[in-house]
């Protein structure tokens, strides 16, 4: 069985095929494990899948803020929200968690072609599979070896910024700038990740890069010593099982089209995967709550695409909406 992509979801799944004694290999084309772009954020969800030690986490987010043009919302909730993570650490942690002697981990392994049951490296070595999984993003190799396309797309771009600050978790809703979507504030260790995202079929990455550009400069973020960052987030889902090849993860499409939201997704479909191929009749509860929970994200971003100046309208009466509990505890607890 050989596994493409060392993410979340690779790393899930190779966690779960090692226990079976099936012999595994897991390639990983990068250097360095979590080399990912990522806002770096893990939700309440992830954590009912496996306990995560409190040592990984940056931050357990319990301020939160909420923006419009015109007000904000802030609170305090009763437990975290988001946990924050650094992606090559929550890497490492779970490459901890792979045990055996047959699995294989190979870094530095770029896949450049797929034959039936036999790829191919940048390298020049052949591998034979019986199983294939690719988990290698949303710029999937095994997901282009099924000629499964993809017409739904995120670009998202942020900033890391190096500045201590209290950790709160903000979101900033104005259509001005970002459409159907928003700009975020994720705080991390000694940094924050200041980013947005769109679908570039609505709003051109051009034209988002310029509006966030001016965004930024409206609120004087000092960029002076910021890393810029950039990164497509796949979710355009047509499945998981394709014979004996598998998808998990961003390569099949599973991240949220409204927040980005992906490594919930990804360790999810990556246990998922790894039991299809343990068992033929296995279905995953789990991963069909992903599924019904995506496309309610992804419904939510539709209907806000379509609204019009409405969106301003909306973005009010949403922060106006927190100020009373109940809709406070739902809006919480459907996202985290």
């Amino acid at each position: 069985m050989i596994i493409v992509g060392a993410g979340p979801a690779g790393l899930r799944c190779a966690e779960i095929l090692g226990k079976s004694g099936k012999k595994i290999l897991l390639l990983e084309k990068n250097w360095e494990f979590g080399d990912k772009v990522c806002a770096g954020g893990i939700t309440r969800k992830d954590l009912e899948i496996f306990n995560v030690p409190d040592e990984i986490f940056e931050h357990k987010i319990v301020h939160t803020a909420l923006h419009s043009p015109k007000r904000s919302k802030y609170g305090t909730a009763h437990e975290p929200v988001v946990f924050m993570i650094n992606r090559k650490e929550f890497a490492a942690w779970q490459k901890e968690r792979i045990q055996g002697d047959n699995i294989e981990i190979v870094n530095g392994e770029n896949v450049i072609k797929i034959e039936a049951n036999k790829l191919s490296t940048k390298s020049g070595t052949e591998y034979e599979y019986d199983y294939l999984v690719g988990a290698d993003g949303s710029n999937s190799m095994v997901r282009r070896h099924l000629n499964i396309p993809v017409k739904k797309v995120l670009i998202g771009i942020q900033y890391s910024i190096p500045v201590d600050r209290e950790p709160r978790l903000e979101i900033f809703m104005d259509p001005n700038y970002f459409h159907s979507w928003y700009a975020w504030i994720f705080p991390h260790r000694n940094s924050i990740s200041v980013g947005c995202t769109c679908d570039p079929k609505i709003l051109p990455a051009r034209k988002l890069k310029e509006n966030f550009h001016a965004w930024l400069d409206k609120k004087e973020f000092d960029l002076t010593n910021a890393t810029y960052q950039s990164f497509p987030i796949n979710y355009d889902y047509r499945g998981v099982k394709f014979g004996n090849t598998f998808l998990a993860g961003d390569a099949a499409g599973l991240a949220s089209g409204f927040t980005g939201e992906g490594i919930f997704q990804a360790l999810v479909s990556g246990e998922a995967v790894a039991r299809m191929i343990l068992n033929k009749n296995y279905i995953s509860e789990d991963l069909e709550y992903v599924l019904k929970y995506n496309r309610v994200q992804n419904k939510i971003m539709w209907i806000l695409s379509r609204t019009g100046p409405l969106k301003n309208i909306i973005s009010e009466v949403i922060i106006i909406a927190l100020n009373y509990r109940y809709f406070e505890n739902k809006i919480n607890s459907s996202f985290s």
